[in-house]
């Protein structure tokens, strides 16, 4: 029976944590040894996660089906914003977004037409309480039929 030497990882090696889950599956019990003197030599960097266009077809269609972009970077084993910028990049528009600075000028321009809150977020696809939000602080004369 061959012996396995290995060195005992640290989180800094956490990408190296697999060869000694597959030693395990296979049967093997790797010798293990220990260094006092361990020391991290560089940035501790996550492994790169490369998605086929066939998963990123499949994240849009699951996205576009009520997935939240947390649900898909756990399915598909990357991060949040690796998710949210593939997202972005098949053109697809992101949901629970602030407002841009745009719409928040059109919600000050429909509020002050005589529009009310609710009226402004229906005609931008907004609650009430995100057009009231966003008007605050803007020169703007709240009025009591809100």
């Amino acid at each position: 029976m061959s012996k396995t030497l290995l060195v005992a990882l640290s989180t800094a090696d956490s990408n190296k944590w697999l060869l000694l889950i597959e030693d395990r599956l296979r049967g093997q019990t790797p010798e293990v040894h220990t260094a006092s003197d361990y020391q991290l030599l560089g940035p501790i960097r996550q492994r790169q996660r490369r998605l086929t266009e066939a998963q990123v077809s499949e994240m849009v269609a699951r996205y576009e089906s009520g997935a939240t972009v947390y649900e898909l970077a756990a399915e598909f084993g990357c991060h949040r914003t690796t998710v949210a910028a593939r997202l972005k990049k098949a053109g697809i528009a992101m949901r629970f977004q602030s407002p841009t600075s745009a719409a928040i000028d059109s919600m000050v321009r429909l509020y002050g037409s005589g529009l009310s809150l609710l009226e402004v977020g229906k005609q931008l696809g907004l609650c009430a309480n995100t057009v009231r939000n966003c008007l605050r602080g803007r020169p703007i004369e709240a009025r009591n039929d809100d």
